[in-house]
């Protein structure tokens, strides 16, 4: 009889995880699902460098980057293979890059998609994917790059108005909405002429704020000001 595979994926934005960050996730993916019908499981990690790649098996495998330079370290994968009595697999697969973070599951067994959803979880509660405020901030910040050319003509707009003795919530509002529009548009002028080097994919330690997306949450907060003062203006003129 043939298998069928199944495959499910989620991507999200690279972010630098500690040294304690892997150990928690492997020891999660030992006892990941102990429900699950299986005859065996197996799980491994794979660090990969410039001129090295390294493996480990087992609940030790989080110190296969010991042998690496941290900060060259190009590929880090951890996975865990889920095995049923009738010699199908569930393979789930946790990457770590420079350009993202990646979990993907490959299943002939039929349990993948409730993997596939409790990995998700995992993810989400050890503080490894992206979701929450700063994804939020990430596509917030997206839809302002694209509508920057507005925001700009917008912010030109309610100069022009406040230029013709308004108040100064027009001034406020016309800088908020400048800053805005124009943060998009430096930033990728700045990323041209200077390249902005690769995160890490892991640290020994890192800062809780190493990860906050500052120059979206700044641009999201300009947005924000400058719609508020808009409004406190209209308001005004209401009243």
């Amino acid at each position: 009889m043939t298998n069928i595979r199944t495959q499910y994926k989620e991507v999200y934005a690279p972010r630098t995880i500690s040294k304690g960050l892997l150990k928690a996730l492997v020891e999660a993916l030992v006892d990941f699902k102990p429900g699950l019908p299986t005859a065996s499981r197996k799980i491994k990690a794979r660090a990969i460098s410039p001129g090295k790649t390294t493996e480990l098996e087992g609940p030790e495998s989080w110190k296969v980057t010991d042998p690496h330079s941290l900060a060259e370290l190009e590929h880090l994968r951890v996975e865990l293979f889920l095995a049923s009595a009738e010699h199908r697999r569930c393979e789930l697969h946790v990457e770590f890059r420079g350009g993202h973070i990646s979990l993907s599951v490959s299943d002939e067994t039929g349990w993948g998609k409730s993997v596939f959803e409790d990995a998700l979880n995992l993810l989400g509660s050890l503080g490894i994917s992206s979701k929450g405020l700063n994804e939020r901030l990430r596509r917030a910040y997206g839809l302002l790059d694209i509508f920057q050319n507005v925001l700009l003509v917008l912010s030109v707009a309610v100069f022009a108005v406040w230029v013709t003795g308004k108040g100064i919530s027009y001034l406020y509002a016309c800088l908020a909405l400048f800053i805005a529009g124009v943060m998009p548009a430096m930033i990728r002028s700045f990323h041209f002429f200077s390249p902005p080097k690769k995160a890490p994919i892991i640290q020994e330690t890192v800062a809780k704020s190493r990860n906050f997306p500052w120059t979206e949450a700044t641009a999201v907060v300009s947005f924000l000001a400058g719609v508020l003062q808009l409004v406190k203006a209209l308001v005004a003129i209401v009243w």
